[in-house]
């Protein structure tokens, strides 16, 4: 499951600033999912909550989050491409972000559309997989690159090569042998 980044702002001139800067940096509403919510949006407590998730924010999130721009927040969400994740978060924390109050609901129950049987049951999910962790070692360095791109091996997954939005393989089927030259089995 793929989860936004959001946050939210005092003001709805905060919030398009922050928008506005998203949009510089290349980002835009049908690649990256970024999202401006204000409370001139969307009028009913619905559909702060329906426009709010189209950022592909959790809807039980959603409902926090609509409960700030009732009364006058307004908010930011947007999906960052692999890799850019903490970039774009440094981004959005320099505008001076508000509490959006999501923080404090953590403990309470919450419906998790990654895991619908545990969520309707009250389950704790059993494995919450790190996709940024690989044999125990950060797949994303603090400076935004990968690993991968670090060490000069390409990566296995590219957006530029991205079906339906969802990245697949890339051309090169084994970047370790090739990187080391190493002779492969056929």
């Amino acid at each position: 499951m793929i989860y936004a980044t959001v946050r939210m702002y005092a003001t709805a001139a905060e919030a398009t600033h922050a928008f506005s800067l998203l949009e510089a940096r290349g980002l835009t509403r049908e690649d990256n999912k970024i999202n401006l919510v204000t409370p001139a949006s969307a009028g009913t407590p619905e559909g702060i909550v329906a426009a709010i998730t189209t950022g592909l924010v959790l809807r039980a999130h959603a409902r926090i989050y609509a409960q700030g721009i009732a009364h006058g927040r307004s908010l930011v969400s947007l999906v960052a491409p692999f890799g850019a994740g903490r970039m774009y978060e440094e981004l959005l924390d320099a505008l001076h972000p508000v509490d959006s109050g999501v923080a404090e609901e953590r403990d309470a129950l919450v419906w998790e559309d990654a895991a619908p049987f545990s969520s309707a049951f009250g389950f704790p999910v059993l494995s919450r997989p790190n996709p940024y962790m690989f044999m125990g070692l950060s797949a994303i360095l603090r400076s935004g690159r990968t690993t991968s791109a670090a060490l000069g091996i390409g990566e296995l997954a590219s957006h530029d090569l991205a079906v339906f939005g969802t990245p697949r393989l890339s051309r090169n089927p084994a970047p370790f042998s090739g990187l080391f030259r190493l002779p492969l089995k056929t």
